[in-house]
Order: structure tokens, then sequence, then C-alpha cells
């Protein structure tokens, strides 16, 4: 059984591995969605490694892979706070844009009227 466990345990990391390579290799191009549907694959086979670590623990092979698939971390988060703040700079030039827009858009009360007098 614990050879099963092992087994099971180093295809989950070799998922992790190729998951987060593929993701890598084309960092600079990944968009929110491509991050988010990432999180969540990578959160699954987390969750699945955790339930077998409960029973068997990892080897000194596994952990080493672990660590492997953990150097990339820094890279996703840089990536997702760069697109954080382009978004964030987007929503700050949308609300300059709305507030400079409505100082020249004349607001009038409905039921007013402007009377010239002539002289």
């Amino acid at each position: 059984m614990s050879s099963e466990i092992q087994s099971e345990l180093d295809m989950l990391l070799h998922q992790l591995l190729n998951l987060t390579l593929n993701f890598i290799d084309e960092l600079e191009t990944k968009v929110s969605k491509d991050i988010e549907d990432f999180i969540s694959e990578r959160q699954d086979l987390v969750q699945q490694l955790q339930g077998i670590m409960d029973v068997q623990k990892m080897n000194s092979l596994q952990k080493e892979e672990l660590k492997v698939i953990l150097t990339y971390d820094l890279m996703i988060q840089e990536r997702m706070l760069l697109i954080k703040n382009e978004a964030q700079e987007w929503l700050l030039q949308r609300n300059l844009a709305k507030t400079q827009r409505s100082l020249y858009e004349s607001k009038y009360a409905s039921e007013s009227y402007l009377m010239d007098k002539r002289k």
C-alpha cells in the first residue's frame, strides 16, 4: 500500500510541476482569467497532495521536487501583482475621466427655463 501511495504522490507532484512549468513558459502573456484557472487547478492538486500526506510522508526526492515547484511562486506572485496594479491604474484613469467629463456636461433641472431680457 505504501508504494501505491508513494507513486500517487509522485504522480501528483509531477502534475503540479508540469502545470507550473507550462504556466511559467508564457507567464508574461497571462491575464487574470489565466491566473484564476491556474490557481484553481493548482489548488485541486495541492488538496489531493495534502490528503495523501495525511497518510504518508514525502521522501527526500519528493521534498526536493516540491521545493523546485515552490521556487516559481515568486515569479507568479509578481505577475499577479503587476496585473492587479494595471487594473488599479485603469480604474483610477476611468474615474478621473468620468470626473473630468462630468465637469463639462451641464446638468440642468428639467423644469428650469432660460429667459433673456431685451434691451
